[in-house]
């Protein structure tokens, strides 16, 4: 500072005899080293750092249209064609019950008995009545026919012959409904014996030996075993895929994975209001013994054909700000890029979704790798998949 001060006094005497003006001159002298010494304390430029490029390593799959018939897997529950319930055409008592609970039957096997004394009295007394029918009927011919014999001699009047077939007829009816009331007496003793009016299985054993049964209730429940069938249920996204008369096959979970043939026989047009599910039954079409109506099973249902069908993996799709979208890649200028599609997809095939628009036949779509990937970023796509 002393030194600038000394130059600044010197320069000030010394400029008196120049033609500039001093002033000016002592200020040209104090920028210029001031100028030099701000460009020499100035730092370098820094080097300029080289461009990365992100390459991101994925996996593609073509895109092609195809024929699609797929199978759905459910389960469902065996259940019989028909359940009978066998009920009591009498009241009475129970004496004896030959069947339990999961019995196989055999259609004509004794069921159970009710207490057949009543009725046995009943046959006894309507027997009874019909011979003495059977003799009021006998004498009243006799009788007819002696005065026939009578008439014929003209002995007796027309009216006493009338009067004597008025008679026979009456005995005659008197004797036929002694008949019918005998055949009800038998038919009632036969009835306390009651028989399976099918083969079966015993699901519902509803009385025991000692309770009062009344005419109509129910007494045993068999369900039928000329045939079964297994139902299930199928999500709206599938139901469509099915149609009456496909195929299907019935896997049986308590018989070591044991197959059984079967055949759509009815699909549900509403879906059950909790679980959004639809019905649909199928029939067993092969031999079915070893199956048992309440099993559970599981149920591959076969599609129907659909031609031009283009598939998307499910697990090609990532989020993007809120939306389902995938990546495709293309050539741009020698070098792969993803390029984000957001297609418009329809209900699925089991992990596959059914493509309506957004990316065409041919696209290569990333199915793995995608969640590292912007628009337009470059990528190498690994060799072999």
């Amino acid at each position: 500072m002393t030194t600038r001060s000394i130059k600044i006094r010197d320069c000030i005497h010394r400029g008196q005899g120049n033609s500039w003006p001093a002033p000016l001159r002592c200020l040209l002298l104090i920028a210029l080293p001031l100028a030099l010494l701000a460009c020499s304390e100035a730092p370098a430029p820094a080097a300029e750092e080289p461009t990365v490029t992100l390459v991101v390593d994925v996996t593609v799959q073509e895109l092609k249209t195809q024929v699609w018939q797929g199978s759905i897997r459910t389960f469902g529950v065996v259940e019989a064609l028909e359940e009978v319930s066998v009920a009591s055409e009498l009241s009475g008592t129970v004496q004896a019950v030959h069947v339990n609970e999961g019995d196989s039957v055999e259609a004509g096997q004794l069921l159970l008995e009710l207490d057949p004394q009543k009725r046995q009295l009943a046959l006894q007394q309507s027997g009874q009545q019909v011979n003495r029918t059977r003799a009021a009927l006998e004498e009243a011919q006799l009788k007819l026919q002696r005065r026939r014999n009578l008439s014929e001699q003209e002995t007796i009047s027309q009216e006493v012959l009338d009067n004597a077939q008025l008679n026979v007829d009456a005995a005659l009816a008197t004797h036929q409904q002694a008949l019918v009331s005998q055949q009800l007496a038998e038919r009632e003793l036969a009835d306390t014996r009651i028989f399976s009016p099918t083969a079966g299985l015993v699901d519902i054993q509803a009385v025991e030996v000692g309770e009062a049964v009344i005419v109509g209730a129910s007494l045993i429940t068999l369900q039928a075993m000329q045939g079964l069938r297994v139902h299930t249920w199928v999500s709206e996204t599938d139901i469509r895929h099915i149609q009456a008369g496909g195929e299907a096959r019935v896997i049986a979970a308590g018989l070591s994975g044991r197959e059984f043939k079967a055949s759509i026989e009815w699909v549900g047009v509403s879906a059950d209001p909790h679980t959004g599910n639809f019905p649909v039954k199928l029939i067993l079409t092969n031999e079915t013994d070893a199956l048992r109506p309440g099993m559970t099973a599981t149920t591959v249902l076969e599609g129907i054909n659909i031609p031009d069908v283009l598939l998307l993996p499910e697990s090609a799709l990532v989020d993007r700000d809120r939306r389902r979208v995938v990546f495709i890649v293309e050539q741009d200028a020698q070098r792969s890029v993803a390029r984000l599609r957001e297609p418009l997809l329809a209900a699925g095939f089991g992990h596959r979704l059914h493509i309506l628009d957004g990316v065409a036949p041919g696209d290569l779509v990333v199915t793995s790798g995608q969640q590292q990937l912007l628009e337009g970023t470059t990528v190498n796509i690994r060799s072999g998949d």
